[in-house]
């Protein structure tokens, strides 16, 4: 698929997050390109269970508000979230316990744990466990509990009790949006029920997420910022965000 293609798709996808559904014409217009050729787009978009094709148009795979295919989520920012795997890593040594949340950024910090030795790996994740697997220097504990092929993570009940057997280790967790006075935040119920019991069961806490997570607040609150020891991101952040760090002794990790 060449990069017009992906470009495409991307465009796509985006108005369907924003507007929750499309018509043919005007994303063909929108992109000066043929009906048919975005016929054709959708098509290969829903074959990949990225959305679903309506008379005229799509909508979002699943009745989904927040629940983007990891396969799509991946591609968003890639570049950031290769970066900010790489500055993760760095706070990672041989012997560590870690914890890795079920998200694309944290996807990202594992090829960086290749040249790391001992490490004992906790994930909830089978699109992580893709990329762990193959790593048998390391310790891989896979939480279990329901399983949510949309996000091809596990949750619930079990995985919490689970957790809570748990301790000492450092979790690197992202989520849907991070801000000053409103914390750490998501706009899945579930997956705000597990990272507040990681959060309870680690020794330290790393937020990773790209400079499009800051001051946006999402619906249902996981922390405060001050329950984090670190923050790294992609891009220098605001003055405003170096103070409050600096008052909240945060360590803020970005490329300098």
């Amino acid at each position: 698929m060449g990069l017009l293609a992906e470009t495409r798709d991307k465009h796509i996808l985006d108005s369907l997050r924003e507007m929750g559904k499309i018509q043919v014409a005007d994303i063909a217009k929108d992109l000066n390109v043929t009906e048919v050729t975005i016929r054709r787009d959708l098509s290969r978009l829903q074959r990949q269970g990225l959305l679903k094709k309506t008379y005229g148009g799509a909508v979002l795979a699943g009745p989904e508000e927040v629940n983007v295919s990891v396969r799509y989520r991946r591609t968003r920012n890639l570049t950031g979230k290769k970066l900010i795997g790489q500055l993760a890593s760095e706070l990672i040594t041989d012997n560590d316990i870690i914890y890795l949340e079920a998200g694309s950024t944290c996807y990202e910090i594992i090829p960086f744990l290749e040249k790391k030795q001992n490490l004992t790996i906790i994930v909830n994740s089978l699109y992580l466990m893709s990329r762990l697997h193959n790593m048998v220097q390391h310790k891989t504990i896979l939480v279990g509990g329901q399983y949510r092929p949309e996000r091809m993570d596990l949750l619930g009940p079990a995985a919490e009790t689970m957790v809570a057997s748990l301790g000492g280790f450092k979790a690197f967790t992202g989520a849907d949006d991070i801000s000053i006075e409103g914390g750490i935040s998501g706009g899945d119920v579930t997956t705000v029920s597990f990272t507040k019991q990681i959060l309870k069961r680690a020794s330290q806490v790393i937020f990773v997420g790209d400079r499009s997570k800051f001051d946006n607040p999402a619906l249902y609150k996981i922390a405060n910022i001050d329950q984090l020891d670190y923050i790294v991101t992609n891009d220098q952040p605001s003055q405003q965000w170096i103070k409050a760090c600096k008052e909240k002794k945060i360590v803020m990790i970005y490329p300098k």
